[in-house]
């Protein structure tokens, strides 16, 4: 019988289920919070109930945050049968916090076509709390600054106070209208009395950089949370905990608009600098060799997006080549400082003395109200000539240039004898050397050479330019100047800068083609030249020589002549 009963409560609950479904019929809603009157920093719960089962959505909080703060709204429904009697509940809950303290009106929601009576809250300020009650959670703002320029960092600090254990919690971040706000750091924990009792006190900074000039208010973090209820516990052994919502004190500021004198990208700090590094560092620089220059600018105060780009000038004497540039912004003393690495290559195309100008970046002095320039003063560096290619012929030192590095010595007088022997020793060498020359040109002309020069030095110019078209083939920059350099000394002669080497060719196309192959070398793309078309241009001055050696050299032989 019991059976049947229970068999028959459960179809009824579900038909009554369906009916419902269809159409709510809703005879009851209630609105209530659950402090009055409430201070101002901390949450009201507010709750609407409605004995029926209804739509999630049907109750709207939107009207509540033109004078409070909302948090999430959360819903739960309740079914029970008594007595074969079914009923059912929809409750809404969520936590409100007045910015200003006041007389307030709760208004009116509408469930379903049932209203609920409107709420009349009084919000209290802070001072108002009765000194000896004590307050177990409580948050605290304040910032450092006031009235600041556009863009200039403003360091806000919050703190939460715990008089009683924190099961959990979560703290948001102020809010301001056109700024960007960052956390610095990591939370700090410390301990102390206030007002005679002994608080935890949870510290977080934030960085605030306003976007926007005029006056504004930055809106307080807002703590949400559970503590301990007390030191009682539940039968179960569990502790009893409570729901606790605060918020923080407003601070209205004053933000000042960029001076209509200043000049260059708005950068508004207390410090800036302005530093550079060179490379090889030794100073020794030399013609047609890379000199890299690193600049790095870094400014108090201030994110990455703020820096400029570091501008310099660089006379006609050097080539530039600008390399990657990098920008972060790091966290030091609970402030932002950015900082911005640009670095160029200078590759100097003449020797002698050169000089760089000035390097200078504007910036505002919030301290001051001044602009100021954070400059490097102009460098004067002195240029070697080009270096002797390795694989180029070099002259063999004469006699005289060796007896010149040793110690002078005084030497006795050279006797007529002496005079006399030198004398016959010089006409046997010669004519020694005369019949060298007859035998050798005898065996060249039996045997003529193919090309106008069979020597190491054709060799090593097979070497080289073997070398080169790999390099250029495997888009190498870097191996493949170099491994010009060195072929361009065999091709014309000419030691010195690989500018002296182009001259003698005097060829626009391949000046413009090496210039792009040492912007690839040096510059940001590695892979920014026509290999190819580089190689194309080499080999056909390379054939036009070949073939004015070929014309010059293969002489009938004197057989023929006579």
């Amino acid at each position: 019988m019991v059976h049947k009963q229970h068999f028959l409560s459960v179809i009824l609950t579900g038909l009554w289920l369906m009916a419902s479904s269809v159409q709510a019929d809703v005879t009851e809603v209630v609105a209530r919070v659950d402090k009055n009157p409430a201070m101002l920093d901390e949450g009201i719960t507010l709750e609407v109930i409605v004995d029926d089962s209804v739509d999630s959505d049907a109750f709207d909080p939107s009207p509540l945050l033109k004078d409070f703060v909302v948090g999430k709204v959360s819903t739960s429904k309740q079914t029970s049968i008594v007595n074969g009697s079914l009923s059912q509940t929809t409750r809404w809950s969520t936590r409100i916090i007045a910015r200003e303290p006041g007389q307030y009106r709760i208004p009116a929601f509408d469930i379903e076509g049932k209203r609920t009576q409107p709420i009349e809250l009084m919000v209290l300020p802070r001072s108002e709390a009765p000194a000896a009650q004590g307050r177990d959670v409580f948050l605290t703002t304040e910032v450092d600054l006031k009235q600041v320029y556009l863009q200039q960092q403003v360091h806000y600090k919050v703190r939460l106070h715990l008089a009683a254990d924190l099961q959990r919690g979560s703290l948001s971040a102020p809010e301001l209208e056109n700024a960007d706000i960052r956390q610095i750091g990591e939370d700090s924990e410390t301990n102390e009395i206030v007002n005679g009792r002994r608080y935890r006190i949870i510290e977080r900074n934030f960085a605030i950089i306003p976007q926007a000039s005029g006056s504004f208010t930055i809106k307080a973090p807002v703590f949400e949370g559970e503590v301990v209820k007390g030191s009682h516990r539940s039968f179960a052994g569990f502790n009893t905990t409570e729901a606790v919502t605060r918020i923080g004190e407003p601070v209205d500021i004053q933000v000042l608009p960029q001076p209509d004198d200043f000049q260059g990208q708005w950068l508004p700090s207390d410090f800036v600098e302005l530093r550079q590094e060179w490379q090889p560092a030794d100073g020794k620089y030399t013609v047609g060799e890379p000199i890299t220059r690193t600049l790095t600018l870094t400014a108090f105060g201030a994110v990455e997006e703020q820096l400029p780009k570091i501008t310099a000038d660089y006379p006609q004497d050097v080539k530039t080549y600008p390399d990657a540039n990098s920008s972060t912004t790091v966290e030091k003393d609970d402030r932002l400082v950015a900082q911005r690495t640009d670095s160029v290559a200078i590759v100097p195309t003449r020797a002698g003395t050169i000089t760089l100008p000035e390097v200078s970046v504007p910036w505002f002095n919030v301290v001051t109200g001044q602009t100021e320039y954070a400059t490097l003063p102009e460098k004067t560096i002195e240029v070697a000539p080009a270096k002797q290619s390795g694989n180029a012929p070099l002259p063999q030192q004469s006699t005289d240039n060796q007896a010149t590095q040793q110690p002078a010595t005084p030497r006795p007088p050279v006797s007529s004898v002496t005079s006399d022997l030198w004398f016959y020793t010089s006409v046997v060498l010669a004519v020694l050397w005369l019949l060298t020359l007859t035998l050798w040109w005898r065996h060249a002309s039996r045997e003529p050479a193919p090309k106008g020069q069979d020597s190491s030095f054709d060799a090593l110019e097979a070497t080289t330019w073997k070398r080169l078209q790999s390099s250029l083939k495997q888009q190498n920059a870097k191996d493949s100047l170099e491994t010009l350099g060195h072929w361009l000394s065999h091709h014309t002669g000419r030691s010195g800068s690989l500018n002296d080497k182009l001259e003698a060719i005097n060829d626009p196309a391949l000046y413009a083609a090496v210039n792009q192959l040492v912007a690839a070398a040096y510059g940001r793309n590695t892979e920014a030249f026509d290999g190819a078309g580089l190689k194309d241009l080499l080999q056909k001055h390379r054939r036009q020589a070949n073939g004015q050696a070929s014309s010059t050299t293969s002489l009938p032989s004197l057989q023929q002549i006579q």
